[in-house]
């Protein structure tokens, strides 16, 4: 059989890593399936990333003025020569030496424009996000394609950027939507399965993340799907659970795993996301000032965003 996604660059933007960036590097250096490049979208770092990168003959140090998000992915794709360009998020470590063979598989299907893979916290990790990740990644494979009647929304169509792998040739017609705060990696794959193309999820191609939950990173991306769900009028921007049951599988997924230590956090991020979403979806009557102090990200003046900008 031929080469299922002919040649692969990986993308990681990065942004003080840190040294246990250099693990990250070494773990793609032992993989059963080689890129023939990695390129390291910095956003300014003042660490020693540009030394760890320079250690390893593959990688290449790429300096991006865009912001991250949308913008810095787009200038990473125009950076790279790969047929299919895999992304992985900085603190991503590969679960096995098989992780990119199992993310690009999937592009044997010439119909396969987006394939993700599987996030877990590694042994010992952070319980609250150890939860939210075994409720979002599956250990099934699927695919999702477009079917007449279908409502293709965020919610159905779950796609994260921090362990996916894109085909060049479908980028290249539906770019990253750089004018989202929020959730334009899950809008590119609405906006592909769209376009007769298939969205795959491997299972296998995992990578663990030392994640810790926290209160000011919760209520900024509920700030932000708020107001993503209001301004596009397609709730779940983000995933957004049904809390009420959400909680209550949390709370019993924490005290399984002997965590109840966690649970007074659970219910105040609750209340903090509770009221970070309903702030989020009224950001836009509010004057670009005051809307900078909630979220800076939006402190631009009002723009009319027209429905072509849900493909660049």
């Amino acid at each position: 059989m031929g080469d299922p996604a002919g040649s692969i660059s990986i993308v990681i933007p990065t942004h003080n890593p840190g040294r246990a960036f250099g693990t990250v590097l070494h773990r793609i250096m032992g993989q059963g399936r080689m890129p023939v490049e990695i390129v390291c979208a910095d956003l300014g770092s003042t660490d020693g990333t540009r030394h760890i990168v320079s250690q390893f003959p593959t990688a290449r140090f790429v300096e991006v003025a865009e912001p991250a998000g949308p913008h810095s992915w787009n200038r990473a794709m125009e950076e790279t020569q790969g047929d299919v360009v895999a992304f992985l998020t900085q603190d991503g470590l590969p679960g096995n030496g098989d992780w990119l063979s199992h993310l690009t598989a999937p592009f044997e299907d010439a119909s396969v424009g987006g394939v993700y893979g599987r996030q877990e916290v590694p042994v010992g990790g952070d319980p609250v996000i150890g939860f939210r990740l075994a409720q979002r990644f599956c250990e099934q494979p699927h695919w999702r394609r477009i079917r007449v009647g279908d409502a293709v929304s965020y919610k159905s169509l779950p796609f994260f950027i921090e362990n996916a792998a894109v085909r060049r040739s479908v980028w290249r017609g539906i770019h990253f939507n750089e004018h989202l705060p929020v959730g334009a990696d899950r809008v590119w794959a609405r906006q592909v399965v769209l376009a007769s193309y298939t969205i795959a999820y491997a299972p296998d191609a995992v990578v663990t993340r030392a994640v810790v939950a926290g209160l000011k990173a919760a209520y900024r991306n509920a700030v932000l799907t708020g107001y993503t769900d209001q301004h596009y009028g397609d709730g779940g921007g983000s995933l957004w659970p049904d809390s009420r049951h959400f909680v209550k599988r949390a709370a019993w997924y924490l005290l399984k795993g002997f965590a109840w230590g966690e649970l007074p956090y659970l219910a105040l991020e609750d209340v903090v996301q509770r009221y970070a979403y309903r702030l989020g979806r009224r950001l836009d009557r509010m004057s670009p000032q005051l809307r900078g102090r909630f979220a800076p990200e939006m402190a631009q003046p009002d723009r009319a965003l027209e429905l072509d900008d849900w493909a660049a």
